[in-house]
């Protein structure tokens, strides 16, 4: 779970410079936006053939 928190920040400071946040609030839809819309639908997958999860699905259908 360490080796999560560590990747999570190192990203986060790559791609804004800075990990952190005027109000928590700001934090938890940045996290939200990074994990569920960048992660988990557009980042190139290995399992899937080094394509995003949405060019899969497309490629399925």
């Amino acid at each position: 779970m360490e080796t999560f928190w560590s990747t999570l920040k190192r990203k986060i400071t790559w791609i804004r410079g800075s990990i952190w946040f005027p109000t928590r609030r700001e934090a938890k839809l940045y996290l939200f936006d990074y994990i569920e819309v960048f992660y988990n639908r557009q980042r190139h997958q290995t399992v899937l053939g080094h394509r995003s999860p949405v060019e899969y699905a497309a490629t399925i259908t």
